[in-house]
């Protein structure tokens, strides 16, 4: 079961649907995402990637709004994502409307179940709409499966549950001495633990996930993979992005994988996983969250402010090397430096120009890049989903802001995008002089380039040295070569092959100067 290959140069953009247009309590919906296509295109991104679109938990919920990964029904979507016009109950078939309503904070989840009904089905419609239109104007759509845990008050523990909607399941679910749903983790208590009949090894309930005859474990999983197969079937999206994929067992992906791919075989699977990740590749996934180099990305940034004198930007390479060591050829690492469960990039860098390096490092590096919505207009606000004060400190997003880093970000995804030497898995480090930069070689057939990652941040800058690799040398040679840097576009660097100690190259770089050299052809 190979990759698909449109995979290998896919530009994730992640969206929280709930906030995208939220303004003044009332929630953003999926017309809102709709509405805002043109631009997400014109950044250079390919792929969207929807956090939980389902209707959430009633009864537990943190805070007014709650989290979208407290699931109450995996077929349906949530009415709140719903844009409609006048009564927003009212059938769309009783005729024109005169205001635009949107649902707040506070009104659809005091609806009745009918009311929420076609507020669901609308919902499902705009879905569908959102979905055909990002693919006329190119854009792929993945949406995030919660397999883990769902809601305590989803709708498999309601006695009068259609089997349709999966029927009536509490076998499905594990229990304490007050007849209440477990938790997966105690401080998830909004939501309940999903039994899967095999125990997972790490996870807090693990002894528990055990059915006493193998009827019940084959009805769960045959529900929950029929989740998956119905989003790509009804309305032909591109993927998932599967929360905590480590926690659910891995045959239960052996299994449901190849019957999601059966009905569209360039469906990719992601796995947000903090363990067991080289088994979740071989069980199936086309990609797997690279948080090792996150955290080593943070690490490294607190080391370079306090100027320690052990930092080495170099650690960076022995991470990539290891990756390359412990997963399968031709995976895809998914490379972020910010998400929904993480700060956002400017806090944690310390600022727009600080966050550039790490940023570029995510998109030039072997993998698939992924930006989180705002993180292009430099966003400091992180919209929270687990702490239960959404509506006090809610801020939303202004994307006409610092227009000068969202125009950064379109030139270097256009460079992702546009450049073969980053759609492929080969890399080569390069030694360099300085403690606070690393450079590493890209190159796909022909195309080929260096490039520098600059992290230091002290005036007046530094010169900087490295070797140019021998292959590097042999294309200046044959087509009279010369290296373009593709980020500032500076004057040509012209390289003479011989002597051979002219491959030294010395460079002077101003703070935070990063570089893309491509070997271009002299002309």
């Amino acid at each position: 079961m190979g990759r698909p290959k449109w995979f290998t140069s896919a530009i994730i953009y992640q969206i929280y649907p709930r906030v995208y247009g939220m303004t003044d309590r009332q929630f953003g919906t999926l017309r809102d995402i709709q509405r805002d296509l043109p631009r997400i295109k014109s950044l250079g991104v390919n792929t969207l990637y929807l956090l939980p679109i389902h209707p959430i938990t009633r009864k537990y919920r943190k805070g007014l709004s709650g989290s979208p990964y407290a699931i109450r029904d995996y077929l349906s979507v949530a009415p709140e994502l719903a844009e409609t016009e006048g009564n927003p109950y009212a059938d769309e078939a009783t005729g024109p409307h005169t205001a635009t309503c949107r649902s707040t904070a506070t009104d659809w989840s005091t609806a009745t179940d009918q009311e929420e009904a076609v507020l669901a089905e609308r919902a499902k419609r705009q879905f569908r709409e959102l979905v055909d239109e990002a693919h006329a104007n190119g854009l792929r759509v993945l949406l995030d499966f919660v397999g883990n845990h769902c809601a305590p008050d989803n709708i498999l523990l309601d006695p009068a549950n259609p089997p349709e909607k999966g029927g009536y399941h509490p076998e499905w679910f594990l229990w304490d001495d007050d007849s209440r749903p477990i938790p997966p983790s105690s401080d998830w208590w909004d939501t309940a633990d999903l039994n899967y009949g095999i125990p997972v090894e790490g996870k807090p309930n693990a002894r528990r996930l055990v059915y006493d005859n193998d009827e019940n474990r084959r009805a769960m999983w045959a529900f929950m993979a029929g989740v998956l197969e119905y989003w790509v079937r009804e309305f032909d999206i591109d993927g998932y992005r599967c929360d905590f994929a480590h926690w659910v067992p891995l045959d239960f992906w052996r299994e449901a994988i190849p019957r999601v791919k059966a009905i569209k075989a360039e469906v990719v699977f992601i796995a947000e996983a903090y363990e067991r990740m080289a088994d979740l590749l071989s069980a199936g996934f086309d990609g797997i969250y690279a948080f090792e180099l996150y955290n080593q990305l943070k690490s490294l940034h607190e080391d370079v402010r306090h100027n320690d004198p052990y930092y080495e930007v170099q650690y960076i390479r022995n991470k990539i090397e290891w990756e390359r060591g412990a997963y399968l050829p031709g995976h895809r690492m998914i490379r972020y430096t910010e998400n929904h469960d993480e700060p956002r990039t400017v806090v944690t860098y310390g600022g727009v120009e600080r966050s550039k390096p790490p940023v570029l490092l995510a998109l030039t590096l072997p993998g698939v890049p992924m930006v989180y919505a705002g993180q292009e207009n430099g966003a400091a606000f992180r919209p929270p989903l687990f702490e239960g004060n959404f509506e006090a400190n809610f801020r939303p997003i202004d994307f006409s802001a610092n227009r000068t880093l969202a125009s950064w970000y379109r030139h270097v995804l256009a460079i992702r995008s546009a450049k073969a030497f980053l759609h492929g898995d080969e890399i080569r480090f390069i030694a360099v002089s300085s403690r606070k930069a690393t450079a590493f070689l890209r190159r796909k057939g022909d195309a080929m380039a260096i490039v520098v990652i600059n992290f230091n941040a002290e005036s007046p800058g530094e010169r900087l040295e490295f070797e140019v690799p021998p292959e590097v040398m042999e294309a200046c040679a044959a087509g009279g070569g010369q290296l373009i840097d593709l980020l500032e576009e500076g004057p040509p660097i012209r390289l003479d092959p011989y002597p051979a100690q002219n491959r030294r190259v010395a460079l002077f770089l101003k703070p935070l100067q990063s570089l893309i050299l491509e070997v271009r052809e002299e002309r």
